[in-house]
């Protein structure tokens, strides 16, 4: 839904200065392409967007849907787990695994991929807006990542590998 109407109202806002639309990239982590260029068809097409093309061509246009999936919804691969950890370590930026630490990581992959030079020197925003909690599934995953690339050593304060006893 969001990247429906992050590409509608792009393509609206250029459209009235007379501009082409910069091309949106969206990640799905839960199902593959189609299946996310069909729903945001769907919703433009119950918005009652005025395209000069069917919904369909339109989004395809707009969009480059990437297969983020993975081993599946919020299942996570090592190599998922090794870049969100280093992303955080290297940012201060935590993201969650099951949503956008992991559509980063399938992102920055396809771009590597690809062909990183048509992104060379680009304006380019990563924009996620939600996905928070699922760091909870992950945390001790993500913390022992952590632990082990990070020079800087925990201190187990409380004796007990960091769980509080309550008395």
């Amino acid at each position: 839904g969001t990247a429906a109407g992050i590409s509608l109202g792009l393509s609206m806002a250029y459209q009235s200065m007379g501009k082409s639309c910069p091309k949106l990239h969206a990640v799905g982590v839960c199902d593959n392409p189609d299946y996310f260029y069909n729903t945001m068809a769907s919703i433009a097409n119950e918005m009652g967007a005025s395209l000069d093309t069917t919904a369909d061509q339109f989004i395809r246009e707009v969009v480059a849907v990437h297969n983020g999936k993975g081993r599946g919804y919020a299942l996570s691969t090592e190599e998922e787990l090794d870049f969100i950890s280093q992303f955080s370590l290297e940012t201060g930026i935590a993201l969650d695994p099951v949503y956008s630490g992991k559509a980063l990581y399938h992102f920055v992959k396809h771009v590597v991929e690809n062909d990183v030079e048509s992104y060379r020197d680009k304006h380019i925003l990563f924009w996620h807006t939600g996905g928070a909690l699922g760091i909870y599934e992950k945390g001790n995953d993500l913390l022992l990542k952590c632990s082990e690339m990070s020079p800087v050593k925990r201190i187990d304060a409380y004796g007990s590998n960091g769980v509080k006893e309550t008395p």
